[in-house]
């Protein structure tokens, strides 16, 4: 037994982490989707976070003997046994007390973790660690053109071009929003000492982008290879035709709108004659957060910031908005027909990131066309989408491309438009009787809300969504617990 208690501190921690880890792992899953059904319900959100597990762990045994008839001598009476008799008991006890703190979000720590905007260099953090694009995208940003409709176009564009290994994204300060430090960050400068000896600190305050931070979200168009085979130079032309549409709707907001800061010779040309300027290479968009402090050349258009982030509560709010629901409340009889469709098969594609729901049987969807102006145009696009999604050669996977008319016209961006309000990146199930095969679930007035343990989409967009409402937070201030902690050991 004293040999056994050397061993209780590893087996403690053997069988405790893996069960407190689990447990919180769980429950922090179900208050995330409790909070999102909040939203969706008008409630206000609530997070309550474990800070802190200290699991006093203590083991302890214990021996006695005892002897009886001493002075009899062995023999027997009466078929009896007589003589000295012995006898042993022993006990083991283990137990486990632990002391578990939970800090509630409020005041300052609410404000960052669901108020603040997402930044630049989060959503360049979540592309680099191989979060799909599309629902990245889609879910986070809250315009990315200066034309709104233009938005679902070039979300599509861009995940088209990246599916096809030929975009990097990457986050970045611009030169062209560079001024005078106005708002944001405190920066203590250094003190000075004044008559009495004493020293004064001045404080200023520093903007993100005077202060070192990353305002802009870049991509780079890679360039083709020389080496790909004649089908894959075919491809290059086609994809080169997608950048160049993507640069359209950019037209006039990029540095390939001037001419290179560092071309010195249009400036003072050698031989004292006008040289033509050189232009920068069309494959860079800048996407800025930060308004042009300094308008490059007379064709810009806008000093205008042309990419926004929402909040971890603004992604919650926009997902469930009622005309363009990313996430929505469906029955269960609706999310077998939307996971019957051919397109949103997982099996046969595993990379699958969102649903596509067809036209004529969604309410929202519908909710949405009926405001708009020209009905029957649309109407055409809707049958052009659907013949696009049952076909097995699509040109493209992502990107709505119409045959009827020239890219540059209305159709192609109220296309995209109408593919991307198609597009579902989490359905919940709900309905009066508790699941049966819930990956997550929540019980809320009178009725059950769940994601299906086998929907595999919906599960890595509601983990993309954790991320979002936890990625923005502070570290806590609150000072860790230091107790003295038992688990047995040589005092036995």
């Amino acid at each position: 037994m004293l040999g056994g208690c050397q061993y209780v501190g590893p087996v403690a921690i053997d069988q405790g982490r893996d069960r407190y880890n689990s447990v919180i792992q769980s429950t922090s899953k179900e208050q995330t989707f409790a909070n999102i059904i909040r939203v969706n319900n008008r409630e206000p959100t609530s997070f309550m976070d474990v800070t802190e597990v200290d699991a006093t762990t203590t083991f302890s045994g214990t021996v006695s003997g005892a002897v009886t008839n001493i002075g009899a001598r062995a023999g027997t009476s009466g078929g009896t046994l007589a003589g000295q008799t012995g006898g042993i008991a022993s006990g083991v006890t283990y137990s486990e007390a632990p002391l578990i703190r939970y800090q509630p979000l409020l005041g300052q720590a609410l404000v960052a973790q669901l108020a603040t905007p997402v930044s630049t260099d989060a959503l360049a953090s979540l592309y680099d660690s191989s979060w799909d694009i599309t629902p990245l995208l889609d879910l986070s940003l809250s315009f990315i053109t200066l034309d709104a409709d233009e938005f679902s176009a070039a979300v599509n564009l861009i995940t088209e071009l990246n599916n096809k290994n030929r975009l990097e994204l990457v986050a970045a300060k611009s030169e062209w929003t560079k001024g005078k430090d106005s708002v944001a960050s405190t920066d203590l400068k250094k003190g000075t000492k004044e008559n009495n000896g004493n020293v004064t600190l001045q404080v200023t305050n520093k903007s993100s982008t005077g202060s070192g931070g990353n305002d802009s979200l870049v991509i780079y168009f890679l360039p083709f290879h020389p080496h790909a085979t004649a089908s894959d130079r075919g491809e290059n032309n086609r994809e080169q035709d997608l950048w160049n549409l993507l640069l359209r709707l950019y037209a006039g907001t990029q540095r390939s709108a001037e001419c290179a800061s560092s071309d010195k010779s249009t400036d003072k040309p050698g031989d004292g004659q006008p040289q033509p300027c050189t232009k920068v290479p069309n494959d860079i968009i800048e996407l800025r957060t930060a308004p042009v402090t300094k308008m490059p050349n007379p064709a810009f258009k806008s000093r205008a910031p042309l990419m926004r982030t929402y909040s971890a509560l603004g992604i919650l709010k926009n997902a469930f908005d009622p005309t363009y629901p990313r996430i929505e409340l469906v029955s269960f009889d609706t999310y077998r027909t939307i996971r019957s469709y051919r397109w949103n098969d997982t099996q046969k594609d595993a990379s699958l990131s969102f649903y596509t729901v067809l036209p004529n049987e969604d309410d929202a969807y519908k909710q949405w066309r009926d405001t708009q102006k020209n009905i029957e145009r649309i109407r055409l696009t809707e049958n052009e989408i659907v013949e696009w999604l049952n076909s097995s050669t699509k040109p493209t996977d992502f990107v709505y491309l119409p045959l009827h008319e020239d890219l540059n016209g209305n159709d192609f961006v109220k296309g995209n438009q109408t593919l991307s309000r198609l597009r579902r990146y989490v359905l919940i199930i709900t309905g009066d009787a508790p699941p049966t095969n819930a990956y997550v679930a929540h019980f809320d007035h009178g009725r059950w809300y769940y994601i299906d343990g086998d929907d595999v989409v919906s599960q890595k967009n509601f983990n993309l969504i954790s991320l979002f409402t936890t990625m923005m937070a502070v570290p806590s201030a609150t000072p860790p617990l230091s107790p003295v902690i038992s688990v047995g050991g040589g005092g036995m």
